[in-house]
């Protein structure tokens, strides 16, 4: 009975402590950074899969300048501004 409680207690502390890890710059995994968000500026549009790789986002919200967009802030979302003439990303952010 004693053993079965243990490792219980311990699976619940190692689940606690893997959802407290961070990423390289200290932000948590799955949520956006900001700073590798605005590095994305001046590049070549990207693919969803590839901004998610670079900013650590679970979800890429692609726009083009002056596009509306709602305002809810959400921590795993990073907004890239494309301009569609030249394929250029004018702006990224987190949210």
């Amino acid at each position: 009975m004693n053993t079965k409680l243990i490792s219980g207690t311990a699976l619940v502390l190692a689940s606690m402590l893997a959802a407290c890890q961070t990423g390289a710059d200290g932000a948590p995994l799955g949520f956006c950074r900001p700073r590798a968000a605005e590095a994305l500026t001046g590049m070549d549009r990207l693919t969803d899969q590839k901004a998610m790789q670079k900013t650590g986002a679970r979800v890429v919200r692609q726009i083009a300048p002056g596009q509306g967009v709602t305002l809810d802030y959400r921590r795993e979302r990073v907004t890239i501004e494309t301009d569609p003439a030249t394929g250029k990303i004018v702006r990224a952010a987190c949210g």
